[in-house]
C-alpha cells in the first residue's frame, strides 16, 4: 500500500466503511475514482457502499457482483437515472436528500455526472459539506 492509499483510508473512522473501501480501492488506479469511492465511504458509516454490497437492486453499482472489488460507475449513473431504487426510506426516513446528494457528487467526481453544487450544498449540513469538500480538494490535484 502506498503512503497515498494510506492516507486515503486513515480518514475512515467506521470500522466496516474502512474495510468496504479498502476492499473496492486496492484494485484501482484512478485517482477520482478512489477519491470517489472514499467519498461515499465516509458518509454516514459507508451508508452507499454498504447498499451496493447488501442489496441485490444495486449490485450493478460494484463489480463482480458476487465479490466486489470495485465501484462499477457507469452502474451508479445508470442508478442515478431510476431514483425510486435507490429511495431508502426504511433506513433513515427523510433523508434521501443528503444521501443522494454524496451519491451524485462522487459520481461526478468519477465519471462526469452533472451537480448543482448550490442544491448539494444546501442539501448537506455544514460539517457533511465541508468534509465532502476536502476530499472534492484532494481530487481536483489529478484533474
Amino acid at each position: 500500500m502506498t503512503i497515498d492509499q494510506a492516507d486515503e483510508l486513515s480518514i475512515l473512522h467506521v470500522p466496516q466503511a474502512a474495510v468496504l473501501a479498502r476492499q473496492l480501492v486496492e484494485s484501482v488506479s484512478n485517482h477520482q475514482m478512489r477519491r470517489a469511492t472514499v467519498v461515499l465511504a465516509s458518509f454516514r458509516g459507508g451508508y452507499w457502499l454498504r447498499r451496493f454490497i447488501e442489496e441485490p437492486a444495486l449490485g450493478a453499482a460494484v463489480e463482480p457482483p458476487d465479490r466486489p472489488t470495485s465501484v462499477n460507475w457507469a452502474g451508479v449513473l445508470k442508478l442515478l437515472r431510476t431514483p425510486e431504487l435507490l429511495d431508502d426510506n426504511r433506513r433513515e426516513p427523510g433523508t434521501m436528500g443528503p444521501h443522494l446528494t454524496v451519491l451524485e457528487i462522487a459520481a461526478s467526481l468519477a465519471a462526469g455526472h452533472p451537480l448543482d453544487l448550490r442544491r448539494a450544498a444546501l442539501q448537506l449540513s455544514g460539517a457533511e459539506w465541508r468534509d465532502v469538500l476536502l476530499r472534492m480538494e484532494s481530487a481536483a490535484d489529478f484533474v
